[in-house]
């Protein structure tokens, strides 16, 4: 798992070759960039694209205070949604992201080849954090350059800070990694006495980054419930546990025991570098309580718990091993250089007296990331074979029968917004709100408006374009249309295998003729 354990491998030492790493990016970037070709975009992609393309960015903290997500991902794709780029732009960028955090971690990361490959190869970083397009690739690249940039800290705390900041601003599981690492820093700092000058400056940068985060996320006047309601969750950190290592394992509490195992394995593998143990249990620890008392979300927040193993055994095997000489030892056994050594940095013989440990872990990882890639590659195949949202397949109806040109009514309206992305420069009107719109707010009133049930948004929906030619859009099927006055116009025909609630029937009041009088 972890190559020589060479504290000079970011500083100057041997690093991956360059024809291993062209070829083990350059396969990635071909197998994920043909599953992408085939992903359809589900409503948390397409709110994002329509929020960057949509929104008024001069209230882009009142959005994100609902979002409860930093704005740092959204700034990067709005030049692309604002110039008139089609959506498939986003998954480009998101695709380049998601490469480059590969490319770092093949290049520089202290594990075997084996594992790099595993690692490429997992469901995670080959799907769940490139396929799909939110927030957590980017998190994972600039991790992984805080990764790089830690043993250089001394000499570069301005660039490590620049990182971190980001790192604050990509998302909470971001949020969390930077608090861990800009906490090791400021710590050791004042443990060597030295947080001053571009320290200090650097130091208080970090503050800056968790503020200007916490600015973007704090809870809103107006949240949904799930924003206000702290209920805990006693299945959620188990499930994370277990999800991380074995996603999609079947028993959750044998995945929960394995992916524990594996867990203390590697703090084992880590004991005598207690930054290391911290930089794995922390983010932990926090992010467990954020998803047992606020959020769970899925599969996509269970993968950090993997990504700050990585980070720790990262910093773990690589931070150099500052080896105090017998001369100045003889003068002081309380210098700061050694307190830091002692309790933080693993010397490279200290790290040789666990081999058993090291295996161990090594094992334990390997195996995990060789269930991960089966369920990856099963994934692949479904998302090239299948639809993941119905979305586009509807949109593609929409579109090549001229239906856009008239309004159309939606109900529900997070699921009916992922057709948006492909059909620029229409919106929808939401009947659950009763307006027109694309992206969503996710305040109270959107949240009232999921509990509308669908007679009703029928009937607003007709009331509201009494005496107009329109349509009207939903994600279930509506029992007997003719006898309601519709007819139905198309259904999905392609089978969904993930977004089963993304599947739509289109439907036209009866009085308004034959669809095919808007066709030219």
């Amino acid at each position: 798992m972890f190559a020589d354990w060479d504290p000079r491998r970011l500083t100057g030492g041997s690093r991956a070759s360059r024809g291993f790493v062209f070829s083990v990016v350059s396969a990635y970037l071909l197998i994920t960039g043909f599953v992408a070709l085939h992903h359809e975009m589900w409503r948390d992609e397409a709110d994002g694209w329509l929020f960057a393309r949509d929104g008024n960015f001069l209230q882009i903290v009142d959005w994100s205070r609902h979002a409860g997500t930093p704005t740092l991902w959204y700034f990067l794709v709005a030049p692309l949604a604002r110039i008139g780029l089609p959506s498939q732009s986003q998954q480009l960028l998101h695709l380049v992201v998601a490469a480059a955090a590969v490319a770092g971690l093949v290049a520089l990361a202290p594990f075997t080849r084996l594992t790099k490959i595993l690692i490429a190869t997992s469901y995670f970083f080959s799907y769940e954090y490139s396929v799909i397009v939110r927030s957590y690739a980017l998190a994972v690249l600039l991790a992984f350059a805080v990764a790089a940039l830690w043993p250089s800290r001394r000499e570069r705390p301005l660039a490590l800070a620049f990182v971190l900041f980001l790192l604050f601003n990509a998302n909470a599981q971001g949020f969390f990694i930077a608090a861990t690492f800009s906490a090791l820093f400021t710590v050791e700092c004042f443990s060597e006495r030295a947080l001053r000058g571009r320290k200090a400056f650097a130091a208080l940068a970090m503050v800056c980054g968790a503020v200007v985060s916490w600015m973007q996320v704090r809870t809103p006047p107006d949240p949904a419930r799930q924003g206000a309601a702290h209920v805990f969750n006693g299945d959620a950190f188990p499930w994370l546990v277990g999800s991380a290592w074995f996603p999609g394992a079947s028993n959750l509490m044998l995945a929960f025991a394995g992916g524990l195992v594996i867990m203390l394995a590697v703090t084992l593998a880590l004991r005598h570098s207690r930054e290391a143990v911290f930089l794995l249990w922390f983010p932990v620890a926090t992010l467990g309580l954020l998803h047992s008392w606020v959020w769970i979300g899925g599969l996509r927040h269970a993968g950090f718990f993997m990504i700050v193993a990585l980070l720790a055994m990262w910093v773990g095997a690589v931070e150099p091993a500052r080896e105090v000489s017998s001369t100045s030892s003889q003068h002081s056994v309380t210098r700061p250089a050694e307190i830091t050594l002692n309790l933080a940095a693993p010397r490279a013989r200290d790290l040789k007296l666990h081999p058993l440990a090291m295996t161990t872990a090594a094992i334990l990882l390997n195996a995990s990331l060789l269930f991960s890639t089966a369920v990856a590659i099963r994934y692949w195949i479904a998302d090239t074979r299948a639809s993941f949202s119905g979305a586009k397949e509807m949109a593609g109806f929409v579109r090549s029968h001229h239906i856009d040109l008239d309004p159309i009514a939606a109900h529900n309206l997070t699921q009916c917004e992922a057709l948006l992305p492909y059909l620029p420069g229409r919106v929808f009107w939401y009947a659950g709100i009763q307006q027109d719109g694309t992206y969503l707010k996710w305040d109270a009133a959107m949240e009232r408006a999921l509990d509308v049930p669908y007679p009703v948004a029928e009937a607003r929906s007709r009331e509201h374009f009494r005496g107009k030619r329109w349509s009207l859009l939903l994600n279930v099927e509506m029992p007997d249309p003719e006898s309601h006055g519709y007819r139905l116009l198309y259904a999905n025909q392609i089978p969904v295998f993930e977004k089963r609630d993304e599947r739509y029937w289109l439907y036209q009041p009866l009085h308004l003729g034959p669809m095919t009088s808007r066709i030219p």
